[in-house]
C-alpha cells in the first residue's frame, strides 16, 4: 500500500536534518563544493593572491547552505 502525499512530505521533514548532515560530512560533498566554488570565484575575479583566494573560498564555504 502506497504511502499518501502528506505522510511522504511528513517523513521528509523529519529525516531532513539527518540527511543534510550526512551531505555536509561526505567527503564528496566538501570535494564538489571546493571544486564550485573554486571555479566561481576565478570566474568572478580573476587570478588573485592564494591567501585570499583561500580565505574568500572558506567563508563561502561556510556561507551556503541546502535548502
Amino acid at each position: 500500500m502506497p504511502l499518501s502525499e502528506s505522510t511522504v512530505s511528513k517523513l521528509a521533514d523529519v529525516i531532513k536534518p539527518d540527511i543534510v548532515q550526512e551531505i555536509y560530512e561526505s567527503e564528496k560533498y566538501y570535494d564538489f563544493m571546493t571544486e564550485l566554488i573554486g571555479e566561481a570565484l576565478e570566474k568572478k575575479l580573476g587570478k588573485c593572491d592564494q591567501e585570499l583566494f583561500f580565505d574568500l573560498g572558506m567563508c563561502l564555504m561556510d556561507r551556503i547552505e541546502l535548502k
